[in-house]
């Protein structure tokens, strides 16, 4: 033996070396499933100390008497990495997966702090293939927040998120989730149909293997709660019974009535293709030993929107495919055909004529609606808009969020009626605007200190410069002291106001104080004292403090906005985050 505590100046240094070198180790732990298990030697105490599940373990009055321990539900990496965290508070987390895996193994054994950090990493490293299952993970231990903000990636990336090949081996509920959803940014329900036989399909084969071939690790992990990862997402949902067989057909009169081949004839349409045979009597769903019906892929086709589709569309497509018998198929056309068909729809089947609704804004800020609001005299809004500033940076910090650009890079210049802050030379940026358009009207009367702000989200990391809010209305009495309401407009009044930026957690990244003259009914640039880089998939809350008395021009606006490549969601998180969030009407930014 050597001294070994003479080089560990540091307690995790100590706990790193006990558990590496497993001296001094009291109980073992048998990990993973047959045939890839590996033995690990643990200390009683230092677990004891971390985890309230490991106390009960070791010195409850039921203390675990087997030795080694089995620990069937933990992946092997996973749980190295959580015994890593309890000896020396290091958290390793590398993949989009192991935090899943990590995050579960914390949740069991009790230690929050790892749970939180396993999330924090989950939020950053989403993306649309991996969206669906986070949202499984998030739904199996209740991760509200990280659920909506799944399923806010699907439906803003719904064709990247349908066309990933990750897409074939969710479970069956979570596509039943996704088909259910009123934002989808799809061109047509054809997207999901197609989505759903490419579905079936992988079930089939995933069904069809494992019936060949069970291996020993696909039976225990059936019976495993672990969260759905790349290395047991097909065995799980193979618990899934969709009652469905494989047929081999040909595109015939046989499979379709004659008018809806007649109105196909003009589609493409493979002529000959493995489809899947729906159940016989979906009226006679199957029940699982809890009582519920369990999911087949017909409950997903229920939930797509046939009626919005063409007769064209819907015969060159769906009435080809063995998904719909052929009086389904009749029946849907019919009522595609006319609203006042006297043939019902498949039991089931949605009635929904309107279309999913996608992503809104995008266009030149010049195209910015007019707004109304009920004031004593209700007025529009005029629009003025700053000519685009562009701005240079010598050298593209990294993406990092929170991290303020240097202060030594920047020059003040005034444009309009905000600041930019640039440099002398580099790659040309341009001030970007996303716009909120205003869904519903209406007025907000500010009698002493009005407050608001409104959280969001966006897909890609970006440069922030400030936010664009609307100036007063004029009231009844403003316009009786003047001579005219052109006097009025002309004239203005002194804004004062305060603005900041939050992360998540409430850090103040960047703010400004604004004190100016300014003219009525016109959408005001509030540039930041310092531009800041955040994150993509990262929750961020702008917040503005008015000072002046009078009517201010609010509304309920998009939550769901494009603005060139980059998406805005906003009015992440709870409710009482966003406060008459229609008084921001644009975030100015680059990339």
């Amino acid at each position: 033996m050597t001294d070994w505590q003479l080089d560990c100046t540091e307690l995790k240094e100590r706990g790193a070396y006990l558990l590496q070198s497993g001296q001094w180790s009291d109980c073992t732990f048998l990990v993973g499933t047959e045939p890839h298990q590996v033995m690990i030697s643990g200390h009683k105490l230092i677990l004891a100390m971390s985890s309230p599940v490991f106390e009960a373990m070791f010195y409850g009055g039921m203390a675990e008497r087997n030795d080694p321990i089995p620990i069937l539900d933990v992946q092997i990496d996973a749980f190295r990495a959580l015994l890593e965290y309890i000896y020396t508070s290091n958290i390793n987390i590398t993949s989009f997966d192991k935090a899943c895996e990590l995050c579960y193994g914390a949740k069991k054994y009790m230690l929050p702090h790892l749970v939180k950090e396993c999330t924090k990493y989950l939020w950053s490293d989403l993306y649309p293939k991996n969206a669906c299952r986070a949202y499984e993970f998030a739904s199996l231990f209740e991760e509200n927040v990280l659920m909506e903000k799944c399923i806010q990636i699907i439906s803003t990336n719904t064709k990247e998120v349908l066309n990933d090949s990750s897409f074939e081996e969710v479970e069956l509920n979570t596509v039943i989730m996704v088909f259910s959803l009123d934002h989808l940014n799809i061109d047509s329900e054809l997207d999901l149909f197609e989505a759903a036989v490419r579905y079936a399909k992988a079930f089939e084969k995933r069904t069809s293997e494992s019936c060949v071939s069970p291996s020993p690790e696909v039976v225990e992990e059936k019976n495993s709660p672990v969260p759905s990862t790349s290395n047991n997402q097909s065995e799980q949902s193979t618990n899934v019974n969709l009652d469905i067989k494989v047929v081999n057909v040909e595109s015939s009169a046989e499979n379709s009535p004659e008018g809806i081949i007649e109105l196909g004839r003009n589609g493409e349409a493979d002529t000959s293709e493995v489809v899947i045979e729906p159940t016989p009597k979906p009226e006679e769903p199957k029940k699982i030993k809890d009582g519920k019906e369990k999911p087949t892929i017909r409950n997903a086709v229920e939930k797509i929107r046939f009626l919005t589709l063409t007769p064209q569309q819907f015969a060159g497509g769906p009435a080809r495919s063995s998904l719909l018998t052929e009086s389904e198929s009749f029946a849907v056309l019919m009522n595609i055909l006319s609203s006042n068909s006297d043939v019902p729809m498949p039991r089931g089947f949605s009635t929904c004529r309107v279309t999913r609704k996608q992503l809104i804004g995008g266009g030149s800020s010049c195209n910015m609606p007019t707004f109304t609001v009920d004031t004593p005299s209700p007025v529009a809004v005029e629009q003025t808009w700053t000519i685009p500033v562009t701005c240079s940076i010598y050298q593209r910090p990294p993406r990092v969020e929170g991290v303020r650009l240097p202060s030594m890079m920047y020059n003040r210049c005034h444009s309009g009626l905000g600041m930019v802050d640039h440099v002398d030379r580099g790659t040309e940026l341009t001030k970007i605007y996303c716009q909120r358009p205003i869904i519903h009207h209406t007025d907000c009367m500010n009698t002493s200190v009005l407050d608001c702000s409104v959280t969001f989200m966006v897909d890609k990391n970006i440069c922030l410069w400030g936010v664009q809010v609307p100036t007063q209305a004029p009231s009844e009495e403003t316009r009786a002291t003047s001579n005219s309401s052109a006097s009025t407009s002309t004239g203005g009044y002194c804004e004062l106001l305060y603005a900041h930026l939050l992360d998540a957690d409430g850090a103040r990244l960047t703010y400004t104080h604004y004190t100016s003259r300014v003219p009525y009914r016109h959408l005001l640039d509030i540039m930041f004292n310092r531009p800041v880089y955040i994150q993509r998939n990262k929750v961020y809350k702008v917040g503005i403090v008015f000072n002046k008395v009078g009517w201010y021009p609010m509304g309920r606006c998009a939550q769901q906005v494009a603005a060139e490549s980059v998406f805005f969601n906003f009015g992440i998180g709870q409710s009482s985050d966003c406060v008459r969030d229609g008084l921001i009407r644009s975030i100015i930014f680059t990339y």
